[in-house]
């Protein structure tokens, strides 16, 4: 995928897991499966993760290569970060405390839904501010899989909020 691409699936994605929200009942919103993240559980959690993001691409591209370096190997195309990401999910791999939801903190659906969107249409913004190149070999840590590029931390960030509505969706049959 080449940026534009990424920026729209941004887009897409973001919008089809807000649309899915918006949609519950108070019922669905907040109903656990066993021990599994509520829908709004699931939602405060992609917002947990794309905060990060916005900040990271908001910072200097001189900044960012000293802090984390470049990568020094051909960019994964989204199919093969999938299959990493994945593997690595079958492995054990779970969310850092900084991204799970909290218990007994309760925020309104539609604070979290504006603040998701918000941050998605900030992310795509300072998207666009970087080359290709850039995203093909500027660095940044992800929890489970270590250094990456940004554009395959962008791949992560479509993916993983496919992922959460997957699972909203799954959670939801077995009421």
């Amino acid at each position: 995928m080449n940026k534009q691409e990424i920026v729209d699936q941004l887009s897409v994605t973001y919008g089809d897991f807000i649309d899915l929200i918006n949609e519950l009942c108070l019922e669905k919103l907040n109903f656990r499966f066993k021990e599994k993240w509520s829908a709004k559980q699931q939602l405060e959690h992609i917002v947990l993760c794309v905060e990060p993001l916005v900040k990271v691409f908001g910072m200097p591209k001189t900044m960012l290569e000293q802090h984390f370096g470049k990568v020094d190997r051909p960019v994964l195309s989204y199919q093969e970060h999938l299959n990493v990401y994945l593997q690595k999910l079958k492995t054990g791999g779970k969310a850092p405390t900084q991204y799970i939801p909290q218990e007994g903190i309760v925020m309104q659906k539609e604070t979290l839904v504006d603040t998701l969107r918000l941050l998605i249409t900030e992310l795509s913004q300072k998207v666009q501010g970087f080359e290709e190149t850039d995203l093909e070999t500027l660095a940044i840590p992800h929890p489970l899989l270590g250094k990456i590029t940004l554009k395959e931390m962008l791949y992560n960030a479509i993916y993983h909020v496919q992922y959460h509505k997957m699972q909203v969706l799954e959670h939801l049959e077995l009421m």
